[in-house]
């Protein structure tokens, strides 16, 4: 990958935790009676994944660095979970990974004029 492909894996990791870190805090958050926390963390899911499609090859881990992420935010290490496995954890853990797979596998188009 080179000093080039290195950094772009750095910032693919580094864009990944950000958004696991804030997508986890914020998930389980409700506005009146509307899950406002799991829509702004798909937001910020799909948004990060558009952004690491502009990281060339490093795009396709991204995906591979946020389900790290979840996978080691669900672990019960020190006897309580950062990732509580009720209805919206699972959304949030298997969802987010995937709206991130399909983004950055998705093909780009070029329009030809």
């Amino acid at each position: 990958m080179g000093l080039g492909g290195s950094l772009q894996a750095l910032l693919a990791f580094i864009l990944a935790f950000g958004i696991a870190v804030t997508g986890t805090a914020f998930h389980q958050s409700y506005l009146v009676s509307f899950p406002i926390g799991i829509a702004l963390a798909f937001s910020a899911v799909l948004l990060g994944s558009i952004e690491a499609r502009s990281l060339g090859r490093a795009r396709y881990l991204f995906p591979i660095f946020l389900a790290i992420c979840m996978f080691v935010f669900s672990q019960d290490w020190t006897g309580d979970k950062v990732l509580p496995a009720n209805e919206l954890g699972l959304i949030w853990t298997y969802g987010s990974v995937l709206v991130a797979a399909l983004v950055s596998m998705w093909p780009k188009i070029k329009t030809y004029r």
